[in-house]
């Protein structure tokens, strides 16, 4: 995705308040019955001319959970990451 690992936790944060937490790899979030973790990883940024996008290869694990919570949890994750775009 196009982000920073600032920018991520940023957005995770503003949508799930104090239900996010940070460990060595990434990010936990348990919210409603569902734990995931989102290891973080930045990759070098693409270049379109003069513009620079950060590049963020997230990985997803479910820790808790069944698969419909964490399903839900993370199309709640998918809405709070979104940015506007043409």
């Amino acid at each position: 995705m196009s982000s920073t690992p600032e920018e991520f936790r940023r957005a995770l944060v503003q949508a799930f308040g104090n239900a996010v937490s940070d460990d060595k790899d990434g990010l936990l979030l348990s919210n409603g019955g569902a734990r995931l973790h989102f290891a973080l990883f930045s990759e070098t940024p693409k270049r379109i001319g003069a513009l620079q996008l950060a590049k963020l290869r997230v990985e997803i694990s479910v820790l808790a959970g069944d698969a419909a919570l964490a399903s839900e949890l993370l199309a709640r994750v998918d809405r709070a990451t979104l940015r506007g775009g043409g």
